[in-house]
C-alpha cells in the first residue's frame, strides 16, 4: 500500500515539475500536500521514485503524520473505486 503511495507522490512531484499547467487529481494533490513533509523527514535521502523510498515509507508507516495517513487512506479508497 505505501509502495503505491510513495510512487504516486513521486509521480505527482515529477508531473508537477514537468507540466505545471496540469492540475493533479484531488487525491494525488492531497498526498503531495500532506505527505511531502513526511517524505522529506523520513525518506528524503532516497530518490522519490526509487524502490528504497517505497521500503522507507513502509518502515515508517507508524511515524507518518495523521494528515498523511488520512491522505493515503483516501487515495487508496479512490484507487479501489477505479
Amino acid at each position: 500500500m505505501l509502495f503505491r503511495v510513495a510512487f504516486a507522490l513521486a509521480a505527482t512531484t515529477a508531473a508537477a515539475a514537468a507540466a505545471p499547467s496540469v492540475a493533479p487529481a484531488p487525491d494525488r494533490a492531497a498526498l503531495k500536500q500532506y505527505c511531502t513533509g513526511d517524505y522529506l523527514t523520513y525518506c528524503g535521502n532516497f530518490a522519490p521514485d526509487s524502490p528504497e523510498v517505497h521500503v522507507c515509507f513502509k518502515q515508517n508507516k507508524a511515524k507518518l503524520s495523521p494528515n498523511c495517513q488520512s491522505a493515503i487512506s483516501s487515495y487508496m479508497r479512490a484507487q479501489r473505486k477505479g
